[in-house]
């Protein structure tokens, strides 16, 4: 009974355990193949995955590798940058750090010009109503924006980004208001503003930097050209306060500009400047006309006002980084760096037309009728290669103005044309 009743348990087992082994090979076939097909999208995702994972981590250390080179060149830059003369100088470091951080199509430094706090002039050529950018450096600006170009406060997107100070690349202009977008018209033609960021210290506004066409850094563009920014307003503060005190010294009392041994030591260092970077230097050197006149019949102290009067023109008139000196008695030197001929003749004959305009005391009681003065422009290195000649060449263009009937701009003609 049990042989039997064993033996059929067995057979039952086997017959079930093969049917059973049929049912699960064929279950376990298909999930084999469910497997197998699951298993190679998983190697799809996967290798997917690694992809963007690889694409990813070559973009983490692209980006270090960036890092480290932007903190590698920032030291010499920004010691560069502290030891600029002026706004100028301090424009054209902050250029050369721009090329190396974004290598942009375009780059540009513009600065607020405030009107100064030297009291009203009664003459329009100089009043300068309102807040400005002037540019003082850029890399490949369209030809109508030349040196001292200026932008009104909420024209264009420089001008949006002065009166709104904040960073802003296209997609953030793109997203104004239609409002807001109407003022970004004025931005002239063949500028990029790609970015435009504010250069601000505590609040106050001192400039606006460009950047059109960057090719490295898209992606970190706006926080580094901040990170610029952010040190370049600490530079421009820091050189505000350094010239100020050191202004304190070399100031000639009458008239406020600088004196004749300030004017000396300046005009080394910017030749010595100019030389190393391949930039024009020109040097105006002019006089009161028939000044002796004026003190004969008026008397030395309305001679003195008119001394002082003239101190505050040239003070009105000249550029951020242009230097006026009284060079001795009634005649004065300004020297314009960075400055061809040409342009440099242009400011000297809006100052004479300033000057003539102006409504000095007794002005009529003189030979022309008016104050007046003459001057002769000559630039470093097409005039002369040393200070002394540089002064000797604009002296000479000065005499020459002097003869030729007073009141006007005479500009030196280099010797291998004479």
């Amino acid at each position: 009974m049990d042989s039997p009743f064993l033996l059929a348990a067995t057979v039952a087992l086997v017959v079930g355990c093969f049917v059973g082994w049929a049912f699960a090979f064929g279950s376990a076939q298909r999930r084999v193949e469910e497997s197998e097909t699951l298993r190679q999208r998983e190697r799809t995702e996967a290798e997917r995955a690694m992809a963007r994972l690889q694409r990813e981590l070559e973009e983490v250390q692209g980006k270090a590798k960036d890092l480290t080179e932007v903190f590698q060149i920032l030291p010499d830059l920004v010691r560069q940058m502290f030891s600029a003369r002026g706004r100028r100088g301090v424009g054209t470091v902050t250029l050369k750090l721009l090329d190396q951080l974004f290598r942009p199509d375009q780059a540009a430094t513009f600065v607020v010009s405030r009107p100064r706090d030297d009291g009203p002039l009664d003459d329009d050529l100089l009043s300068r109503e309102g807040k400005r950018l002037v540019l003082v450096a850029g890399r490949g600006l369209p030809a109508n924006l030349g040196p001292r170009f200026e932008v009104d406060f909420g024209q264009g997107h420089l001008g949006y980004v002065a009166e709104h100070p904040l960073p802003m690349d296209r997609s953030d202009f793109d997203g104004l208001p239609r409002t807001a977008k109407q003022a970004l018209a004025g931005t002239p033609n063949g500028l990029r503003p790609d970015l435009v960021v504010p250069i601000e210290y505590e609040s106050d506004l001192l400039g606006v930097f460009l950047v059109g066409g960057p090719k490295l850094r898209q992606d970190e563009a706006k926080r580094l050209l901040k990170m610029v920014a952010d040190l370049t307003a600490v530079a421009l503060v820091y050189l505000t306060r350094l010239r100020a005190v050191e202004e304190s010294a070399e100031v000639d009392g009458l008239t406020g500009l600088f004196n004749k041994s300030a004017l000396l030591n300046r005009l080394g260092d910017e030749i010595h400047l100019a030389e190393r970077q391949s930039l024009p230097l020109s040097l105006l050197m002019l006089d009161i006309d028939h000044f002796k006149n004026y003190n004969d019949s008026n008397g030395h102290l309305e001679g003195d006002e008119v001394l002082k009067q003239m101190g505050r023109l040239f003070k009105r008139a000249i550029r951020e980084d242009d230097l006026a000196a009284r060079y001795g008695g009634e005649e004065f030197v300004i020297l314009y760096p960075g400055a061809p001929k040409e342009v440099a003749e242009r400011l000297a004959e809006q100052l004479r037309r300033a000057v003539a305009a102006h409504n000095f005391p007794n002005g009529a009681s003189q030979p022309l009728g008016q104050v007046t003065i003459s001057g002769g422009v000559a630039t470093f290195p097409e005039d002369a290669l040393s200070a002394v000649e540089l002064l000797r060449a604009a002296d000479q263009s000065l005499y020459e103005a002097k003869a030729a009937g007073r009141n006007r701009i005479v500009r030196a003609v280099p010797a291998f044309l004479t």
